[in-house]
């Protein structure tokens, strides 16, 4: 075997050909003249060496002039490069939807014609395609006939076409664990239906994956996952640890099952472009010139790619360089037809491998499916390779923050589908007759949800408003919303049909107006506020009534409030009472009977700005509306840590002096200083809007003065008998494409250096292990905080907005420096942030209307921190659901009694 000598040739215009040879000793073993008109680049061969051996080059020109170097031809590895080709599936971005949509199925078409032509090609060059993601192969079987479905199967079987196991590229954190399951049913219904395998999953762009991801992924019959990580979002995973993460490398679970991970990222070759960067779309001769710098440079640096990589600004100077060459010999290369996202497949591909392999032995190349090169890689040395575990924490997510209002349809839509589907599944346990409409509701619902989580959020140029291609953004922003108000109606609908069914199994109770069976979704015992419409034809407007609990007889705290805007609703009152001790995943009736002596409405409080129960004492600030104080009265603590920055519940509007309407802006400048940094303004001048205390409940609303905002209404509501203060914060966004942030402080009284957080499918903390190089600065929650010491734990809630940071507010552009001193960060206070328009392409630039954001805070000196987070949360997604039974129908046969429960959990951190 002979190994190659590259020469790299420039010449002057006049240059006349030159002559060059190797010599060994005094024998010529090659030589090859260069030609200034002809290519620049050139190859000597010589004897495959097994050590570093020395050879001479003698150059010649036409006068017989020479020239004498030496060189040290060294061994040189056998690699084996396998060419992963996909399109990467932005649903989006490139072109509206629907004609993203069109291509993508069109390029099934295509894979299936170019594996046939290719049949009698070697094997390494026969044409193969990896299906990056479900979703388009589901529409496109929904629309061919059985004979291309049949074909494209046999292909499948035949391992010239791979199939993934993920719908979508994701933002995994802003997605139920209900939702991800769903992701991967479609995997297993193909697997059943078609008997075939389904081992590898890939993930593109986004930076980062919940744990959640991986607990599904393992339980799914996943054992390969290739992700390819783009940077261009302001990612710099190679400061917080991502020098040390290894390829590949082992994901393992908490119960030790692990996960084979490779990936690639900007720096090895822009993300999912790297087998693009190294000319193997193009042809042999492009391969030629580009794949052995490549992979000189993965043997030789710490990454091949320096500073003039899309999206990477190399390593900056002054930072330790802890990141090794690439030991392997073995690479895992995506390649589309062109470096473009929704690339369609290409022939040339497979004619560079062909063509490269008839000329080289080394490297190897095979056009591959995913799952081969796991295998051969696992074969080669699985056993060396380092383990991980943790959540890989998203660089992206903070994106989702720039589409704030359908963001908050789309998760309170999560939590309402989730009950929805308790109540249908109680409806079935009882006895009620099938509906065979739920199950397919319940499918198109998630799928909704999942298609509005989906990583593609608008357009390359989301401020344009073309018809096509990447200026087409607010075409491609309107249909993102749609998919999270569909699914807020589809679930709505959902949680109607189940409220209805289950209620046949009841009935009011004899001599009651009506009567109302709570549900409790969750599976622990729950006494909370529940709020009700009930219909006219039940209670007449002020009739004296008493709502009586029919276990113990009992009158309960209940306020009614008449229909607002009656002329275009039902008719009817709604009913807030408190339901004691309901049981888990169970049901308890309550009555409605005639009745005089119960507060029928609400009455003035004498103070406007401290609100007080048996449980809290609540104190706010005059002038500028924050809670200054937070009293446990149980326990004797102070909540609220009154030397932080911030108040608790306070507004804070961040500016920023970088550019809008320049694509990809926010990822090409860096905030080295603070010099981004604009400029920060509170909210203020608060005023009393509305102070009422009721049988139920004390509440105060406040408007606020509040920059980037036209107004904004803070209602703090602390119910009786439950230990929890309710905070819902109402704004009018004023529309700006100036780059902008809106923060909500919560600086807790705990000491608590490492607070705990759910994430979908999960509790960390910063201090617990993370895969190297996730992002540190902020992070999504899924709905809880947990803090704890000494005195007990206190827990914060969020429903619409999942971003955090803990203890400091960073510039949002890397490496984000934090702008408050440090001596006064604390990590026990959480920064929510529901806005911002920080991206310069995929998400919105500018948002404005009116929009809400839910937030509860609870304390407890004996229960669990975890316990406590998951309880405050549910208040917020899993409310207690009210029912009105039937009347007019006969008394079910089988008489239910006035409570029950259908599930019981030992273990509190357990959910149903």
């Amino acid at each position: 075997m002979e190994q190659a000598i590259r020469l790299l040739a420039s010449a002057e215009p006049a240059a006349q050909p030159l002559v060059v040879a190797v010599w060994a000793g005094n024998v010529v073993i090659d030589q090859v003249t260069l030609d200034p008109a002809a290519a620049s680049i050139a190859h000597l061969f010589v004897p495959e060496v097994e050590d570093a051996t020395t050879h001479q080059l003698i150059a010649t020109d036409a006068s017989g002039a020479t020239s004498t170097a030496t060189i040290e031809v060294r061994p040189q590895r056998k690699w084996s490069v396998y060419l992963i080709h996909h399109s990467h599936f932005d649903y989006g971005y490139t072109d509206p939807q629907a004609i993203v949509m069109e291509h993508q199925l069109q390029y099934l078409d295509a894979a299936i014609d170019l594996v046939a032509a290719t049949d009698d090609w070697p094997d390494d060059a026969k044409f193969r395609w990896n299906v990056e993601v479900t979703y388009p192969l589901q529409q496109w079987l929904a629309a061919r006939p059985p004979v291309m479905r049949d074909e494209f199967f046999a292909q499948v079987k035949a391992g010239r076409i791979e199939i993934n196991a993920l719908p979508f590229s994701m933002h995994s954190e802003v997605y139920s664990i209900d939702e991800l399951a769903w992701g991967l049913r479609f995997a297993d219904e193909l697997r059943q239906r078609h008997d075939m395998e389904i081992v590898s999953a890939i993930q593109s762009d986004v930076p980062g994956h919940t744990i959640g991801l991986l607990n599904l992924l393992i339980d799914a019959g996943i054992r390969y996952f290739s992700v390819a990580h783009n940077y261009a979002g302001r990612s710099v995973p190679f400061l917080t640890g991502g020098q040390e993460l290894t390829r590949p490398f082992y994901w393992r679970a908490a119960d030790g099952k692990r996960l084979l991970v490779w990936f690639t990222d900007t720096p090895h070759g822009v993300s999912y472009m790297d087998g693009n960067m190294a000319g193997l779309a193009e042809g042999e001769a492009i391969a030629r010139d580009l794949l052995p710098d490549y992979l000189l440079a993965l043997a030789e640096r710490p990454y091949p790619y320096g500073r003039h990589a899309f999206g990477w600004h190399d390593l900056p100077g002054g930072i330790p360089v802890t990141k090794r060459p690439y030991a392997g010999d073995i690479l895992h290369f995506r390649v589309q037809d062109t470096i473009a996202d929704n690339a369609p497949p290409s022939l040339t591909i497979a004619e560079t491998v062909r063509d490269w392999n008839e000329r080289w032995a080394f490297p190897r190349l095979r056009l591959a499916t995913n799952r081969e090169f796991f295998e051969a890689a696992e074969r080669g040395g699985g056993d060396q390779f380092a383990t991980f575990e943790g959540d890989w924490t998203d660089w992206w997510v903070d994106g989702v923050a720039a589409d704030a209002l359908p963001l908050g349809v789309n998760r309170r839509a999560q939590g309402t589908l989730r009950t929805a589907q308790t109540l249908h599944a109680l409806a079935d346990a009882l006895g009620q007759p099938k509906a065979a409409t739920v199950a397919p509701a319940v499918d198109q619902a998630y799928e909704a949800l999942a298609l509005f989580d989906e990583h593609t959020w608008g357009s390359s140029d989301p401020w344009k408003d073309g018809l096509e291609r990447g200026a087409s953004g607010a075409l491609q922003r309107t249909r993102k919303a749609a998919f999270a108000h569909t699914a807020s109606e589809r679930t709505g609908m959902l949680l109607d049909f189940g409220c209805r069914r289950l209620a046949e199994t009841f009935h009011t109770a004899p001599g009651a107006l009506s009567s109302v069976i709570v549900v409790n979704p969750s599976s622990w015992p729950r006494t909370d506020l529940v709020r009700l419409l009930v219909p006219a034809a039940r209670v007449l407007l002020g009739e004296p009534v008493i709502v009586v609990d029919a276990t113990t007889g009992e009158a309960v705290p209940a306020t009614w409030e008449p229909q607002p805007n009656p002329s275009f609703r039902a008719k009817g009152q709604w009913l807030t009472f408190r339901a004691d001790a309901v049981p888990p995943v169970g049901y308890a009736r309550y009555d409605i009977v005639a009745g005089a002596g119960q507060d029928m409405g609400s009455r003035p409080a004498p103070d406007p700005f401290t609100l007080e129960t048996d449980l809290y004492r609540v104190e706010i600030d005059p002038k500028d509306g924050f809670i200054a104080s937070i009293l446990d009265r149980e326990s004797g603590r102070e909540l609220v840590n009154s030397d932080a920055p911030f108040g608790f519940n306070e507004y804070i509007y961040d500016t920023y002096t970088s550019g809008a309407e320049f694509n990809h802006l926010s990822g090409r400048i860096q905030a080295l200083d603070l010099s981004l940094f604009g400029d920060r303004v509170t909210g203020g001048n608060a005023s009393v809007v509305n102070r009422r205390s009721t049988a139920t409940g004390e509440r105060v609303t406040l408007r606020l003065v509040a920059e980037g905002s036209r107004w904004l209404e803070t209602t703090i509501s602390l119910p009786h008998g439950v230990k929890r203060i309710d905070i819902a914060n109402r704004i009018q966004k004023i529309a700006t494409r100036k780059k902008e942030s809106v923060y909500v402080s919560f600086p807790f009284a705990v000491n608590d250096p490492d607070p705990e957080y759910e994430i979908t499918g999960g509790v960390t903390s910063r201090g617990a292990p993370h895969i190297p190089g996730s992002a540190q600065h902020m992070l999504a929650v899924r709905h809880w905080v947990a803090l704890r010491d000494e005195r007990g734990a206190a827990a914060w809630a969020t429903l619409e907005a999942p971003l955090v940071q803990f203890g400091n507010i960073v510039v949002p552009y890397a490496p984000f420096p934090t702008t408050i001193p440090e001596d006064r960060a604390n990590p026990a206070t959480i920064y929510s942030w529901p806005l911002n328009n920080i991206w310069d392409t995929n998400f919105p630039v500018e948002q404005g209307g009116e929009m809400i954001f839910h937030y509860a805070v609870a304390s407890d000196p004996a229960l669990g921190s975890r316990e406590l987070g998951s309880q405050t949360a549910a208040a917020l997604t899993a409310p207690l659901v009210g029912i009105v039974a039937p009347d007019r129908r006969p008394a079910p046969s089988r008489a239910l009694p006035a409570r029950g429960s259908f599930c019981t959990v030992s273990d509190p951190l357990v959910q149903v």
